[in-house]
C-alpha cells in the first residue's frame, strides 16, 4: 500500500489548525476569571470615573445591601476610597494584592454605621462588563460601575 506523504502532511496540518482555532476564544477583557490572578485588572476596574455602587453584600447569611444603596464608592490610585451619599462622606483605605496565588481586596473603614462589614479580605471571583464579584467564607460582595 502506497501512502501519499503530501496528503498526510496536509491532513495533519489542517487537523492541528482546527484544534488551535477551537481552543482559542476572544478575550476583550470583559470577563476575567480568578485564574488570571491579575491584580492590575481588578485595580483598573475600581478607577471608574463615575464611581461604583454596591449591588450585593451578604454577611453571615444576612443581606446588608440595602444599607449601602445610597453610597457611591470612589477608589483612587493612592489607596484611598471615598464614599459619599447625600449627607455623609466616609474615607477609608483599600489594597488589591495577590496572596497565596489569589487576588484579594482589603478594605478598611472607620467604625461608622455598617462600614465595618466591608473591613475584610475579599477574594476576587470575577469581572464582567460592569460588575466585579468577591467572596469571603460565603460572604459576598459585588460592585457595579455607575
Amino acid at each position: 500500500m502506497k501512502v501519499d506523504c503530501n496528503a498526510f502532511v496536509y491532513f495533519a496540518s489542517m487537523l492541528a489548525c482546527s484544534l488551535v482555532f477551537i481552543g482559542c476564544t476572544q478575550n476583550d477583557g470583559s470577563n476575567i476569571s480568578p485564574s488570571t490572578n491579575d491584580a492590575d485588572a481588578v485595580t483598573s476596574f475600581f478607577m471608574h470615573d463615575a464611581g461604583l455602587i454596591i449591588t450585593l453584600l451578604t454577611d453571615d447569611g444576612d443581606d446588608e445591601t440595602d444599607y449601602f444603596e445610597s453610597f457611591v464608592f470612589n477608589f483612587s490610585s493612592n489607596g484611598n476610597v471615598v464614599v459619599v451619599d447625600n449627607s455623609d462622606t466616609i474615607t477609608g483605605a483599600y489594597n488589591v494584592f495577590r496572596d497565596d496565588g489569589r487576588v484579594e481586596l482589603y478594605m478598611d473603614f472607620p467604625n461608622v454605621g455598617n462600614f465595618d462589614e466591608l473591613d475584610d479580605d475579599w477574594y476576587f471571583i470575577s469581572i464582567d462588563q460592569n460588575t466585579i464579584r468577591f467572596n469571603d467564607d460565603g460572604d459576598r460582595l459585588e460592585f457595579r460601575q455607575r
